[in-house]
């Protein structure tokens, strides 16, 4: 009997979604460092008034969407980078879960999508992804920096992403 068949395939998908992330998080890195360096470059008052606009701009989130397929491997993805690299990790599908399980007013209308075989509205998803952003960020005023998991799905999904989360 051949063990070909139970053998794990590499997926280069996921080569490539790790890739693709990785270079993200080295740009990021070195941006950061670029700023870093101009910053003590400056004088006191200049650097107070980067200072001023550093946390400024500071409240504002970087998210980082992660998709592919089924058991490409964004979620493992996901925890690594938010384990070894700080990003917090919100997956779509697990606040939805969370959600419906809780017993509110929401929580009967997804059920309710969902046993209708009804795709849950996107205002719903970014609703929910916004509250648990701003939890973690209450928590932790830091933590700015997401992965989110599993959504956008659709180029309506971004468009409701955009028009619910612009400031």
């Amino acid at each position: 009997m051949s063990s070909s068949g139970s053998k794990k395939g590499f997926c280069p998908f996921s080569l490539f979604l790790f890739a693709a992330t990785a270079a993200t998080f080295a740009y990021g890195k070195l941006q950061d460092r670029s700023s870093t360096d101009k910053d003590a470059d400056t004088s006191n008052t200049a650097a107070t008034t980067n200072a001023a606009a550093s946390a400024s701009t500071s409240d504002k989130s970087k998210v980082v969407f992660v998709l592919g397929g089924p058991g490409a491997g964004k979620g493992t993805q996901c925890e690594l980078l938010s384990t070894r690299q700080g990003w917090a990790h919100l997956s779509a599908g697990d606040l939805l879960r969370a959600e419906r399980n809780s017993g509110s007013d929401l929580a009967s209308l997804i059920n309710s999508k969902i046993a209708a075989g009804q795709i849950v509205p996107a205002e719903i998803t970014v609703g929910l992804l916004e509250k648990a952003m701003n939890d973690i960020r209450s928590t932790d005023p830091t933590r700015t920096k997401f992965l989110i998991d599993g959504f956008p799905r659709s180029e309506g999904n971004v468009t409701v992403w955009k028009e619910q989360m612009s400031d």
